[in-house]
């Protein structure tokens, strides 16, 4: 098949501050498909004049084979009369991160592209009107040429046990309960000591941990942690992030060979085989029961199982398949 030239749309910095460093979208999305598609190009919407930028060039490509634009949200920046100036030459995909949580744009969009992509492993339940037609389950992924650079053999891991992801006091409180229990966590990302890691440094840091945790970031009312933190409850009952949901990091610890003990959200079992390939802590307060039970041997196979189950989901095969 003659694929037509595919622009990646997206914000090169993270939430478009060049202080946050690369993103996520343009260093692991973005790459990843530019490794199977090298004449992919990347335009920051973001940046000044970036929509308009966008849209001139796909006027001067030729009409065959049909151009494809990939944008890559965190706001809605390109507006329903630019989107059908875009759709009159181009085929449009919107490629979600969050659409669990982003309701309100995946309707404003979904009118002015030709496929959206989601994570829920149990998708059909959620779009089940017309606009079924047009999603794609794209359960997030890994840059496999990277990851397989970063993960190294179990034997050689020298992070018992990690958690990367941002702070927040419900986080802290976690990782608290988990150290009065005697037992260490190395923790990376914005607002803890080691602070906020860049994309090959996150791929390090999984890549060298035995066991990693992936905690929460829903709303969460555990009252001891609120007792401490009542500001929380307002927090709380502002947030949209009412219930779990799918995240990259499930597939990103699993492709870096690190044994995730993880929470639970519906459809993770579409996706890994519960006590095979990942484990489920029920509540915080069984987290450090099932890491001081968890053999070196148990864990390395678990990790292996893990690596097993999401091998299919790397970026790369994901995209042969979504562009094909």
């Amino acid at each position: 098949m003659n694929n037509g030239p595919i622009i990646c749309a997206a914000a090169k910095y993270a939430y478009n501050k060049e202080s946050n460093g690369v993103s996520y979208e343009y260093e692991t999305i973005y790459k990843s498909l530019r490794s199977v598609y090298p004449d992919t190009i990347f335009i920051d919407v973001y940046q000044p004049s970036g929509v308009k930028k966008l849209t001139n060039y796909i006027s001067s490509l030729p009409d065959h084979p049909r151009p494809k634009v990939l944008y890559i949200p965190f706001l809605g920046v390109i507006s329903p009369t630019a989107f059908r100036n875009i759709k009159k030459i181009a085929d449009v995909g919107i490629f979600y991160l969050d659409d669990t949580w982003r309701q309100d744009l995946v309707a404003t969009y979904q009118t002015y592209c030709d496929w959206f992509t989601t994570s829920d492993p149990r998708f059909r339940w959620r779009y089940q009107n017309h606009i079924s037609k047009k999603v794609r389950f794209f359960p997030f992924g890994y840059n496999a040429e990277k990851t397989i650079l970063a993960k190294r053999p179990f034997s050689e891991r020298d992070i018992d046990i990690s958690f990367v992801g941002a702070r927040n006091d419900y986080r802290h409180f976690v990782i608290d309960q988990i150290k009065k229990a005697g037992i260490d966590v190395a923790c990376y990302g914005n607002g803890w000591p080691n602070g906020p890691l860049n994309p090959n440094k996150f791929l390090d840091i999984i890549g060298r941990s035995k066991i990693s945790l992936n905690l929460s970031n829903s709303v969460q009312w555990d009252l001891r942690h609120l007792i401490k933190r009542p500001l929380s409850i307002a927090r709380n009952l502002k947030s949209g992030k009412l219930f779990e949901q799918f995240k990259a990091r499930h597939i990103e610890i699993a492709a870096l060979g690190a044994c995730q003990i993880s929470f639970y959200n519906i459809g993770l079992e579409y996706i890994f085989e519960i006590g095979k390939d990942i484990l489920l802590y029920p509540s915080i307060d069984e987290i450090p029961y099932i890491i001081g039970s968890l053999e070196d041997e148990e864990a390395e196979r678990i990790a292996k199982n893990g690596v097993e189950a999401v091998t299919k989901y790397s970026y790369q095969n994901q995209f042969k398949i979504l562009f094909n």
